[in-house]
């Protein structure tokens, strides 16, 4: 968690652009694809950040949000907002998921953000009984006959 609230600090405060990268293999627990779920769904993860943090990020951010919106007034509301703003403008997420794997399946309806609100990219091809299960599950109910 402390890595991604530096990832935070460094997307939402200091305005860079930066990639999270996360394999399946990493998941250590599901709790976390919760955290994963509410960054692609949100931006936010409930409760990672203090009140203590809070308050630090909108001060460092003041002066930017005022010159980026010299007439919205400053408040904490205003403050955080602006910082999950730049936060979802800032943070790219790259998943990296085997399709195969049974775990992808079952996750998917845990996770609806994760599966349903990342563009898919299959950089290699996919193993033959890969594709054999996948038609399989998709067109068993069909009778086909073919030559």
């Amino acid at each position: 968690m402390t890595e991604i609230k530096e990832l935070y600090k460094i997307a939402g405060v200091k305005g860079q652009g930066v990639t999270f990268i996360l394999t399946d293999n990493e998941i250590k627990s599901e709790s976390f694809l919760e955290f994963i779920n509410n960054l692609l769904s949100t931006g936010e993860i409930g409760g990672m950040l203090a009140r203590d943090e809070i308050d630090e990020i909108t001060t460092e951010l003041t002066p930017i949000m005022k010159q980026v919106y010299p007439r919205r007034i400053a408040t904490n509301d205003a403050l955080y907002d602006f910082f999950i703003e730049r936060v979802r403008s800032n943070l790219h997420t790259v998943l990296c998921f085997s399709p195969v794997s049974e775990k992808f399946r079952s996750r998917a309806p845990k996770f609806p953000a994760v599966y349903s609100g990342c563009t898919m990219d299959w950089f290699m091809a996919w193993p033959t009984d890969a594709l054999t299960g996948a038609a399989d599950h998709g067109l068993g109910m069909f009778t086909m006959s073919c030559t």
